[in-house]
């Protein structure tokens, strides 16, 4: 059986291997230089490749978790470990390369593709997919193009197309794996979904997930590279609470990003607010109640007189930090520390509001939220239930999830769901 699989991420890679082992000949179209492009820059380049704890997917999370019910997490690291790739796993469940490098991932894969014969087309694009009477035929573009050169000063510049030819490629079934809308600098723009809608599927529509959330750079003054811990509630205008989350803060000039803020981003809607509870990173203790707190902070810089308000976050924040709390509770670092001003200031560490304007654009985003409806596939296989012989996985679909490896994990097990698979099997 001739099987096309029509992008090399994680999805992709996953199925080529799965229906290579089954005895299928085995094509992949990506339409970067190098397959395995996203995976290798994944994780901060440590390759956080899946998640040991609790599931944790948007979307249509019925099918996500009906798809790692059939492909485990166990399961998913038995199919790393038997492509080469050790494993170590960390806080939180996640689990990487124990050589604590994404490019080892992609060696491995890219080691047992070669094992099994599978070949690889690069710089080859899909543009339309036509069941035949048996089969599939594909349209590609194929770009060629002249070989990078090295500068003097060590930068590469790529090479200059020299030339495009289509190519129709004819399959006994066709995997779509070419990935959402996220990261077009590493092949996914979204161009991929016309593939599906154009034989009847429905795309719902896609947003950034992921991603630094925009605020006012009044307010963010001043804190661009602080990192704090905090709980994260997104609010809406009509005071609907649409995520919390609990992590990482890191402010920028125009927003607010760590993986706190970032995993509010797909819930975003005009008109909401971030309230952020700040406490935990400057008390050290989510337990501790920030009114005593600060009257023993009062009681520590003051002794038996009020303290100036400027002192008492001394050695607890950075001074951009203490600044910027003051400056959101109308206060002023000389102002004493009286009973009113330090229910205000308590009240602006435990309740940092700030409006949310939007969020940052897929070129900064990690996945798309969003995607082709999971209700038109069948999550046992991924076959559409449309098309017989036509497959999708990854985030072609309306899955996405919290960082921590759920994106990649869900997109290894569906990817070896689809390259498994036998039409007229169950």
């Amino acid at each position: 059986m001739d099987t096309l699989i029509i992008g090399c991420g994680a999805a992709g890679a996953a199925a080529a291997i799965a229906a290579a082992e089954r005895g299928d000949r085995v094509t992949v179209l990506d339409r970067n230089r190098k397959p395995l492009k996203k995976l290798g820059v994944t994780g901060n380049g440590r390759g956080n490749l899946m998640n040991n704890s609790d599931q944790r997917y948007y979307g249509d999370t019925g099918f996500a978790c009906q798809v790692l019910e059939k492909v485990t997490p166990a399961s998913v690291a038995y199919f790393l470990e038997s492509c080469g790739i050790t494993l170590a796993e960390e806080e939180e469940g996640r689990v990487y390369p124990a050589a604590n490098l994404a490019s080892v991932a992609v060696d491995g894969l890219l080691h047992r593709m070669a094992q099994l014969g599978v070949e690889i087309l690069s710089c080859a694009c899909a543009e339309q997919i036509v069941p035949q009477e048996k089969g599939f035929s594909v349209t590609v573009t194929v770009t060629e193009y002249a070989p990078d050169q090295i500068k003097a000063s060590g930068k590469v510049k790529k090479g200059e197309v020299i030339s495009q030819s289509t190519r129709v490629l004819h399959a006994d079934r066709v995997i779509v794996a070419a990935g959402g809308a996220a990261a077009p600098a590493h092949g996914t723009d979204g161009s991929a979904y016309s593939l599906l809608t154009g034989l009847g599927h429905t795309l719902r529509p896609v947003k950034p997930a992921l991603c630094a959330l925009l605020s006012d750079a009044k307010v963010l003054k001043g804190l661009s590279g602080k990192r704090l811990r905090g709980t994260l509630q997104l609010v809406a205008a009509d005071g609907r609470t649409l995520h919390t989350s609990t992590g990482e803060v890191l402010f920028a000039d125009d927003g607010i990003s760590g993986i706190a803020a970032m995993q509010l981003a797909r819930f975003w809607e005009p008109g909401c607010t971030l309230h952020m509870d700040l406490s935990r990173s400057l008390t050290g203790s989510g337990e501790t109640q920030i009114t005593g707190w600060l009257d023993s902070r009062v009681a520590r810089v003051g002794g038996m007189e009020l303290p100036p308000l400027g002192e008492l976050l001394v050695g607890c924040a950075h001074p951009a930090v203490q600044a910027a709390l003051l400056r959101a509770a109308g206060l002023r670092a000389e102002e004493t520390a009286s009973p009113d001003r330090l229910r205000r200031l308590g009240q602006t560490i435990v309740d940092l509001t700030l409006p949310v304007t939007g969020t940052r654009d897929f070129d900064q985003a990690q996945v798309t939220a969003g995607g082709i409806l999971c209700s038109e596939f069948d999550p046992a296989t991924m076959e559409s239930r449309l098309i017989p012989g036509l497959y999708a996985a990854g985030e072609m679909l309306d899955v996405d999830g919290d960082c921590g490896g759920y994106n990649l994990m869900f997109a290894f097990a569906s990817g070896l769901l689809a390259g498994r698979h036998r039409q007229g099997e169950k």
